[in-house]
């Protein structure tokens, strides 16, 4: 057999005629084409089902904390005349007979704290309250916002025989003076405190219970 060896000068149809066929059939199915090289100093992408993995094993910078939301919570407490050893539950709901009556597997409860967020509307919502049996030595703490609803509301407090301390929270003077009056008549009301940005009596000159003031900044 002959041997067939193309001159120099046919090399240069020889190519093109391959670059010719190449470009006819077309490109070739995805399955079968070899992944790209990449090219000296170019970073190439990386395939998509790899993301998730290197989403995981990158060294990233850890997202920043949201900021907590502002959470309402009972105020504490302090009694610079209460010198005795002793604990504070708190109750952000109404307690039911059971849950007060757990107390007593507790060392030295001496306040139950119930801070709730409306006025009962009656006397009935406050049943489990008149049924509990707290725990010896132990006084009952209700912090309530805003002034009574209605005469009702405040009046079902003065049938409750229970050693009751009620804390008010208000935003400011009531705009109907007559609630200053409904407050007097709260015999459990041990005191006021007005959520105000520039503290003043003004508006609170005929209550006859200790007032106090909150900034919040």
């Amino acid at each position: 057999m002959r041997d067939f060896r193309p001159r120099p000068e046919q090399l240069s149809g020889l190519l093109a005629l391959a670059v010719l066929t190449v470009a006819a059939a077309g490109p070739a199915p995805a399955g079968d084409a070899p992944p790209p090289r990449p090219s000296k100093g170019v970073a190439m992408p990386a395939p998509a089902e790899a993301f998730d993995t290197l989403r995981y094993t990158l060294p990233h910078k850890a997202p920043a904390p949201a900021p907590a939301a502002r959470r309402g919570c009972a105020p504490l407490l302090l009694d610079t005349g209460d010198l005795g050893f002793g604990s504070s539950v708190v109750f952000d709901h109404m307690p039911s007979v059971r849950e007060i009556g757990d107390l007593s597997e507790l060392t030295s409860v001496r306040h139950v704290v119930v801070s709730l967020p409306e006025w009962p509307g009656g006397y009935e919502q406050l049943q489990v309250l008149a049924q509990a049996i707290l725990p010896e030595d132990c006084d009952l703490v209700v912090i309530l916002p805003g002034y009574p609803p209605s005469h009702a509301a405040a009046e079902a407090w003065n049938y409750l025989r229970q050693p009751l301390r009620i804390v008010l929270v208000v935003d400011g003077p009531p705009a109907d003076r007559g609630a200053i009056e409904e407050l007097n008549r709260l015999r459990g009301l041990d005191r006021v405190i007005a959520d105000m940005q520039y503290p003043a009596r003004t508006g609170f000159e005929r209550l006859q219970r200790p007032l106090s003031f909150r900034v919040l900044r």
